[in-house]
């Protein structure tokens, strides 16, 4: 029977954690589904958290909770997640109840019907959205963002609620940077994958957690570790400064030979200014290249992880 592991990071929300493992218990009564639930408490010196967690943990056998040591934000708290998830697909949702638990076998049904996807992200339209309008032009900035840096499937929305293949999640689990985004990850490691439109309902409790700040880091995280855009730019800006150097000492000569320049000086110092400045365009362009190759290195893939496997065969 395939079964689904649905990892939760968990940030000081002990209120709304009762309420979450509540839906998500009813809706594995009333569907066939088998699930697991992996709440990874990235909060550990929240007493409310941490009491709420246990109480869910004694009470459901069919719920993990893993709890870190120190706060490390909740990329790293869903690939730990994904690393001890056993379920042969893998959603992610977010512990504030925007996240439908309703939809969730809307996302079943068109992974298992699409067997050539790897991953589905679930987003609502743009005015059905329950963000505050802070948060919708931030992700609406960092959207155009990924669409100009990363290799992102033309009109693909990125989105925390999401379903992912097992051997996809474990391809990013063992390729991530000291920084990761989960979305970001997903992307560099497949082609395949769509959005599917959801409900998305209001926060209940609190506020988010994402400031101006976190937004500002994330869209620099995704510009500086998952794209060489802006290296190849200063590469290609190195070469023709340093070729435009070459140039203009070549007719500050011409014009010494042929015209006679008289300030007494002015060909040998602007000659050895240009040079000695396109030389150190040259070389920054140089190590950019090199930047490049060593950010290719670090992230190069497992080669199991470039082949399409088939599901029908997975889970016979």
């Amino acid at each position: 029977m395939i079964k689904y592991s649905i990892v939760v990071p968990v940030y000081k929300s002990s209120k709304s954690l009762e309420i979450l493992t509540k839906q998500l218990l009813e809706l594995a009564d009333r569907t066939s589904y088998e699930f697991e639930l992996i709440l990874v408490n990235d909060s550990p010196f929240h007493g409310e958290t941490n009491v709420a967690l246990q109480k869910i943990c004694a009470e459901e056998n069919w719920i993990k909770v893993i709890t870190l040591r120190k706060t490390q934000g909740q990329h790293l708290a869903l690939l730990i997640g994904m690393a001890h998830a056993s379920g042969d697909y893998i959603i992610t949702m977010d512990d504030d109840l925007q996240h439908p638990v309703n939809e969730i076998p809307k996302l079943i049904r068109a992974i298992e019907s699409n067997d050539w996807i790897d991953a589905i992200f679930a987003v609502p339209h743009y005015n059905k959205k329950k963000h505050s309008l802070f948060r919708n032009v931030g992700s609406f900035i960092l959207n155009k963002t990924d669409s100009a840096l990363l290799r992102k499937p033309k009109g693909l929305i990125k989105s925390p609620f999401r379903i992912i293949t097992k051997d996809i999640a474990n391809n990013i689990v063992v390729n991530f940077n000291a920084t990761p985004l989960v979305s970001s990850l997903l992307i560099n490691a497949t082609s395949n994958i769509i959005n599917i439109h959801v409900e998305h309902h209001s926060r209940q409790f609190g506020r988010s957690n994402y400031t101006l700040r976190m937004l500002i880091s994330l869209t620099l995280n995704n510009i500086l570790h998952y794209s060489s855009l802006p290296l190849k730019f200063m590469g290609i800006v190195g070469i023709a400064g340093f070729i435009f150097s070459m140039l203009f000492i070549m007719a500050t000569i011409t014009r010494k030979i042929f015209y006679e320049i008289d300030y007494p000086g002015y060909t040998s110092t602007v000659s050895l200014i240009s040079f000695f400045g396109g030389l150190n365009l040259l070389a920054v362009g140089l190590i950019g290249e090199y930047l490049i190759r060593i950010i290719k290195e670090q992230q190069k893939p497992n080669l199991e992880g470039l082949i399409r496997k088939s599901r029908s065969q997975t889970h016979i």
